[in-house]
């Protein structure tokens, strides 16, 4: 199946997932596209589209909400599976996050779905962000907690479905 991962990142993280769910797409032609520098890509040429978003401060990218509004009704023609990276340690409220990450009608239609978890890349945020994250999580280290047992389980759910 020809595949489109399209997603948007700030700092890589989603990017970094993008690329692990790629790899698990064995079999599959996969082309990987980065909002930020293809602003419309034509999802018409594919079969399977997967979406990804970071979400900061329980918001998603505004550019991958515009994606999905201005594009709703061919991704609606296509097999769709949608992922979101962040923080978010509650797993209820990740739930919610990544419900609210994307249009209801794309949500529902979706095959598989999937909170990826996050990362915390000192590096490279800017000196507001450390801040933030050094008072909100208490942390002023790195920290990686991407879910690969959660990305197992996404790719397996859109080759089963």
């Amino acid at each position: 199946m020809k595949t489109a991962i399209i997603y948007t990142s700030k700092h890589g993280t989603t990017e970094k997932v993008a690329q692990m769910i790629a790899e698990r797409l064995t079999g599959n032609q996969v082309s990987i596209i980065d909002l930020k520098k293809e602003k419309c890509p034509d999802v018409n040429s594919f079969e399977g589209i997967i979406l990804g978003t970071s979400i900061y401060a329980s918001a998603p990218s505004k550019t991958m909400q515009c994606f999905c509004k201005e594009n709703i009704e061919a991704l609606k023609q296509k097999r769709l599976a949608l992922f979101v990276c962040g923080m978010e340690p509650d797993s209820a409220k990740q739930q919610q996050e990544l419900a609210k990450a994307y249009p209801q009608e794309l949500y529902e239609y979706a095959v598989s779905k999937c909170f990826a978890g996050g990362e915390f890349q000192f590096e490279k945020m800017n000196f507001f962000e450390r801040a933030i994250i050094k008072r909100i999580a208490k942390t002023d280290k790195s920290v990686s907690q991407i879910k690969k047992d959660a990305i197992d389980k996404f790719v397996i759910g859109l080759k089963n479905k």
